[in-house]
This record gives C-alpha cells, structure tokens and sequence, in this order.
C-alpha cells in the first residue's frame, strides 16, 4: 500500500508543478487586469472633466487681427 501511495505521489510531482505554474500565470493576469481597470477609471476620469476651451487659430474674416498696425 505504500508502495503505491509513494508511486502515485512521486508521478504526480510534475502535475504539482504544472498546476503551480498554472496558478503562478492566474495570478499575474489578475494583477494585470486590476491595472487595465485602474487605467480605464483614469481614463473615465479625465473624460469627465471638461476640457479647456480651444484657442482659436487662422485668419479672422472682416476685421484686423491684435496687435497688427499698418
């Protein structure tokens, strides 16, 4: 019986490690996906705020720009 028993653990050393690997893997892509989702409410965050008004450039049709004299 513990023969057996001996058998079956040493065969199952590499499925032990495997499954360690496995959930090695597991928990990297939880932290990676925690920092996706800390990013997304930044992002969410921002879009809230509201943004600065837009300095406008080009020509002005109809009048002189500032500052320009002849």
């Amino acid at each position: 019986m513990f023969v057996k028993l001996r058998e079956m653990l040493s065969g199952n050393t590499a499925l032990k490690l495997e499954i360690e690997y496995i959930k090695n893997r597991l928990n990297n892509q939880d932290k990676n996906m925690e920092i996706v989702f800390q990013y997304l409410d930044e992002l969410l965050e921002k879009k809230e705020q509201p943004a600065e008004p837009r300095k406008a450039i080009g020509y002005r049709i109809g009048g002189e720009k500032e500052g320009n004299s002849k």
